[in-house]
């Protein structure tokens, strides 16, 4: 079990990396940006957090349209926008100044928000890809407070790494397994 979490984690940091190579250039090429976990507790809309001498710090949310009744409001693929849930203030949602969100992180999954296009990343990371990717679909749902039909008309890239699978990561991006415009992974993985 300890071998599977080692190895789903360095995956997963492997994914962050290489799928985000232009977010974490971004990130780290001027000075280092401030990076906020949100705890359980702090919900409030400022994102604050403490700095090494424990003196708070404002950070800048990433900007949304519009926000109505805890909701934020996400572009849809139309250009029109549906009202997802204010996943920045979920516990355990990092923040990368200016970049994005990591909604989740999962030892076969990761869930990422990118601001500059308003889009969002399934990376399948480990298992048995076919259920992976359905659970992974299952909790962005979740997460978002939204339905399948309401997913279908946001932009979700779904990806597998080659390092994960040679035949998955050919396919490139397969979006929503229940969506018009998904594609389903290769059978026999």
């Amino acid at each position: 079990m300890n071998k599977n979490i080692f190895i789903g984690t360095g995956i997963v940091v492997f994914i962050l990396l290489s799928v985000g190579g232009y977010f974490f250039w971004k990130l780290y090429s001027e000075q280092t940006p401030r990076t906020t976990i949100i705890p359980a507790e702090e919900t409030a809309n400022d994102y604050s957090t403490q700095t090494n001498t424990s003196s708070p710090i404002k950070n800048t949310p990433i900007p949304q349209q519009t926000q109505k009744d805890g909701k934020i409001s996400v572009p849809t693929k139309d250009g029109g926008v549906i009202f997802v849930n204010d996943f920045f203030k979920n516990k355990g949602t990092i923040l990368y100044e200016e970049m994005g969100a990591t909604l989740k992180v999962h030892p076969f999954y990761t869930l990422l928000f990118f601001s500059d296009d308003q889009s969002f990343l399934i990376g399948l990371t480990g298992g048995d890809l076919h259920t992976v990717r359905t659970d992974a679909e299952k909790e962005l749902i979740t997460i978002l407070g939204i339905t399948e039909d309401e997913a279908c008309q946001i932009s979700v890239v779904t990806r597998v790494p080659s390092e994960v699978n040679k035949k998955a990561s050919i396919g490139g991006d397969y979006g929503l397994s229940f969506c018009p415009s998904g594609k389903q992974l290769p059978k026999n993985l």
